[in-house]
């Protein structure tokens, strides 16, 4: 990267190699789903940290789940 300093040039600018990979919604609600199922009461950093894909795409996922009743979300 031109006018930025040598130790600089490492920053990741688009998305990560291991984030590229596409599923669809559906499938994401599914492994989600298995995981609520096999651990439980689990927080979404968790569930976040053992997924291949943006927090983003979790809480967009979590939320379809939760408003078909599938899921509930405590504090």
């Amino acid at each position: 990267m031109e006018g930025l300093p040598e130790e600089y040039d490492r920053i990741v600018v688009g998305p990560h190699l291991g984030l590229v990979k596409r599923r669809k919604i559906e499938e994401l609600e599914e492994e989600l789903l298995q995981k609520i199922k096999t651990l439980g009461e689990v927080g979404l950093s968790k569930l976040w940290l053992t997924s291949n894909c943006h927090l983003w795409e979790i809480a967009y996922a979590l939320r379809r789940l939760k408003e078909k009743g599938l899921v509930k979300e405590q504090i």
